[in-house]
């Protein structure tokens, strides 16, 4: 019989100019994590709605995983990305806009993002990037032991 090891909470950034945008995300998460075979199932959510407040709640809550529009009111997704990978290099950043170029797609991975999700979003492509972020996470953890 396998042990469990004790995970504290994986938190969860939001940012996304739209309310609509953000709460459906949140919902379609909440819902993958209830209904399918993942292993972490308990998470905390953070929401921001523009590039300054992502900066705050990044700095102070230091989330795992981050689902970040690319086109901000105040500023670029792609500079925050960066900005984020400079305070947290091992954080999960995956890109979500309705504009995907392939200078933004190209942009978002040289900048560090993990994955990049084009609007409107399904939840298989969502379900891909909770089991992308499972094995990035655990090779994080087993790394860090």
């Amino acid at each position: 019989m396998q042990a469990k090891i004790k995970v504290r909470d994986q938190k969860i950034l939001l940012v996304d100019d739209l309310d609509y945008n953000r709460q459906l995300l949140r919902h379609n998460l909440t819902a993958l994590f209830s209904h399918n075979d993942l292993k972490y199932r308990s998470f905390s959510y953070f929401q921001a709605h523009n590039a300054s407040s992502a900066l705050l709640t990044f700095s102070q809550q230091s989330p795992d995983l981050v689902f970040l529009d690319i086109e901000l009111p105040d500023g670029s997704g792609i500079d925050l990305l960066k900005r984020f990978k400079q305070q947290k290099p091992d954080c999960f950043v995956v890109m979500v806009s309705g504009v995907s170029t392939l200078e933004n797609v190209k942009a978002s991975i040289a900048a560090g993002a993990a994955s990049f999700i084009v609007k409107p979003f399904s939840a298989d492509k969502i379900m891909a990037v909770l089991r992308q972020f499972e094995r990035f996470y655990d090779k994080q953890h087993k790394t860090s032991l």
